[in-house]
């Protein structure tokens, strides 16, 4: 933990003397048109900045894991106030491995605490979590210290729907599930005395969230299980985590919303039109007019989702001075800002091109996440016996729909 720790601020502090010795000084040279030499010299730091502030990110993401680790090792040893000595550490960890070897039998249960669970997504969850291992009849569920959080993690880092906000619900059954919303809210008019008075009724509609089945499956070698210093924990659980973020990820983005998620891309409401000629490319008036379209009471909350190619698109646009719009966010560890806005990345959104919608802004709580039960992880010393080696699967189920079509608008390429 204290070598993270110190990681982190390095990290920290090589990005403020960055910007000190060689970021600051483009302040000085706003207002007029930059040389080559200086637009290269600014992409080089630019993207350096990027790097520290990528770095910073990930080394705080593995600090809070290896703290939960030490907090339910803790409460498992009965002994959380005094737990963190590297010897007690060390005999934890080969416990775990002795259970996952079929060496000690018995088992473990673990529950996640509500603030473990909450990392799922921005809003609360209420979910349980039992692990049950080494009995060789029946297999076990391969669970350690950060179970929860190391699966569902790699979802948030590979779709920006879950970094900008998507809220989820968990339902204990797979049955379809319909959620009522107002569709409009009808009207009021003027009258004159005596008279009837008018003005429609508000209108109601519903979604229906169903299930669509994600799973993934590998074999580790025995070899490996036993070697002291391998994590098959670890290791099982975020392969397979990051597998299935990937499938659901890309539903989220792009499902087309029949016996699969409605992906964000299907279901917002079209906001600008690109011009022609310039290959599905957005301009920096495009950009505001994208932003201008959401509604007022959608604003406080609005974010960007963005494809990779198009924050490079619109990280090169410049004013007519040649200085460039995009500027880099100080904050260590946040996410960039566009026009005062969060901005996330979404690696599974189409990139730039003509038609192409690569570009959104609105507010993403108004998307919806449905989860059945619990994603699980599960461990079997028979299905690849002749092989020697050890089978891991993971399955989830899960849903997706915008609840609010005015939430969230796109931008989408010109049609030439």
């Amino acid at each position: 933990m204290t070598n993270i720790l110190t990681r982190i601020k390095a990290e920290a502090e090589a990005q403020r003397k960055l910007w000190e010795s060689d970021g600051k000084r483009f302040a000085d040279i706003v207002g007029r048109e930059w040389t080559a030499e200086e637009t290269e010299q600014y992409e080089r730091v630019s993207a350096q900045l990027d790097t520290h502030e990528r770095n910073i990110g990930l080394l705080t993401m593995q600090r809070d894991i290896e703290q939960r680790a030490i907090e339910f090792a803790g409460d498992l040893l009965g002994n959380r106030s005094a737990f963190g000595n590297a010897a007690d550490l060390s005999q934890f960890a080969a416990e775990i491995r002795n259970v996952l070897n079929g060496e000690q039998r018995g088992g473990l249960t673990y529950v996640p605490t509500s603030d473990e669970v909450r990392s799922f997504a921005a809003e609360r969850l209420t979910a349980q979590r039992a692990l049950s291992v080494g009995v060789a009849a029946a297999g076990g569920n391969a669970v350690g210290a950060s179970f929860l959080s190391r699966l569902i993690e790699p979802l948030r880092m590979f779709s920006g729907l879950y970094a900008a906000g998507a809220f989820v619900m968990v339902t204990e059954k797979g049955d379809s599930v319909t959620v009522p919303r107002l569709a409009s809210f009808g009207s009021a008019g003027a009258a004159t005395e005596n008279t009837q008075l008018p003005g429609t009724d508000p209108s109601f509609g519903q979604i229906t969230f169903g299930t669509k089945k994600y799973g993934d499956y590998l074999g580790v070698s025995n070899d490996l299980i036993t070697d002291a210093l391998f994590d098959i924990e670890g290791f099982s659980t975020r392969i397979i985590g990051e597998n299935l973020a990937v499938l659901f990820g890309q539903d989220l983005a792009t499902g087309s919303g029949t016996n699969a998620p409605q992906g964000i891309a299907n279901a917002s409401t079209l906001g600008v039109t690109g011009g022609t000629g310039v290959g599905g490319a957005p301009t920096w008036d495009n950009i505001i007019d994208l932003q201008e379209s959401v509604a007022a009471p959608y604003q406080p909350n609005a974010s960007w989702v963005v494809a990779n190619s198009a924050v490079a698109a619109i990280r090169k646009l410049k004013d007519n001075s040649g200085r460039y719009y995009w500027e880099p966010n100080g904050q260590a560890g946040e996410a960039p800002t566009l026009l005062g806005r969060p901005l996330f990345r979404d690696p599974f959104l189409a990139g730039l091109g003509v038609g192409n919608k690569p570009l959104f802004y609105g507010d993403f709580t108004r998307y919806w996440v449905r989860v059945v039960g619990e994603v699980r992880v599960e461990r079997s010393d028979q299905a690849l016996f002749g092989s020697d080696q050890t089978a891991f699967r993971g399955v989830l189920r899960g849903d997706g729909r915008l609840m609010d079509a005015s939430a969230v608008r796109h931008f989408q390429g010109g049609a030439s």
